[in-house]
């Protein structure tokens, strides 16, 4: 299912006009993201079920999102802090869509990040509450209250307090690896028919997660009815079946096969350099000193 069709960019002229009505208002360093895209000759983009912006650090992808995000008005979990002039580009921009399903919204890294973080502040907290309980169980506590027990008094005493601390606290969440939590973070959020703008998703995952995240992904977009938008520069993730992938290293910006991209063809020409290496069958290839025969 494809919720949003189209959306338009503000072009050169619209730039200069927007220039020209907000200088007064910002220093030019918050001028951002005007002009930027105008320069990269992208004027329009045309959504497939899943469509990826690839490109390295400053190439814009992440700010593609957060103006898509803005013009649709969808949730999210972090602030966006853009700068001063994001808002008046976004309202410039056009898009064309059908009804946008309640659940959709934008995920981000820093949400990711976030779960792991408050997981771990949770449990701490959990942690200290139950050594609380503790030492006021036994200061609180005195031997008359174990009369009843014969020969046990210790043992007793003990599985009482287990029982007093654990009625009182709540039970921690268990703690996952950074990769594992990211990738059930994207499970627990992404739900059936809607759509859901990505950001650099792979943060933090080693390149397993990022195969199953890869799998989950395609099963959401095959058979789930969501859209994906995605920012990303994982080759796993660009790999996703049927993605449209706009590169944004490319001036004017291009739709590219993914596997054409040029960082992508990096990892293909440095594993098809070393390749002789993965094809050795149980051979040691390390190099050790031979000890000198005698004559």
């Amino acid at each position: 299912m494809i919720y949003l069709d189209k959306f338009e960019l503000v072009n050169e002229d619209e730039d200069k006009h927007l220039i020209q009505k907000i200088k007064n208002n910002y220093t030019r360093d918050e001028w951002f993201p005007i002009g930027f895209f105008a320069k990269k000759k992208l004027a329009r983009i045309d959504f497939e079920k899943v469509t990826i912006f690839y490109g390295g650090n400053g190439s814009g992808k992440s700010t593609l999102l957060n103006l898509i995000a803005e013009k649709l008005n969808l949730r999210r979990h972090a602030e966006n802090a853009p700068t001063g002039a994001f808002y008046d580009y976004a309202d410039l921009c056009k898009l064309k869509s059908k009804k946008i399903p309640v659940g959709s919204q934008i995920l981000t890294s820093e949400d990711v990040f976030k779960n792991i973080f408050d997981t771990r502040t949770a449990n701490n907290a959990i942690t200290e509450k139950k050594s609380e309980l503790e030492d006021m169980f036994d200061y609180s506590s005195n031997d008359s209250m174990f009369d009843g027990f014969e020969n046990s008094e210790l043992v007793s005493k003990k599985l009482i307090k287990r029982s007093f601390v654990e009625k009182n606290t709540k039970i921690k969440q268990r703690q996952y690896s950074n990769g594992e939590n990211a990738l059930r973070f994207f499970k627990n959020e992404i739900e059936k028919k809607s759509l859901y703008l990505l950001d650099e998703p792979e943060n933090s995952m080693s390149p397993k997660y990022q195969t199953e995240l890869k799998k989950f992904l395609e099963t959401c977009a095959a058979y789930d009815d969501c859209q994906l938008i995605i920012a990303t520069h994982s080759p796993f993730i660009l790999s996703i079946a049927d993605a449209k992938v706009y590169s944004l290293d490319d001036t004017p910006v291009t739709v590219s096969k993914w596997y054409d991209l040029k960082n992508i063809k990096l990892y293909y020409d440095f594993f098809k350099k070393h390749g002789d290496l993965f094809e050795l069958d149980n051979v040691d290839t390390s190099t050790k000193l031979k000890p000198k025969t005698k004559k």
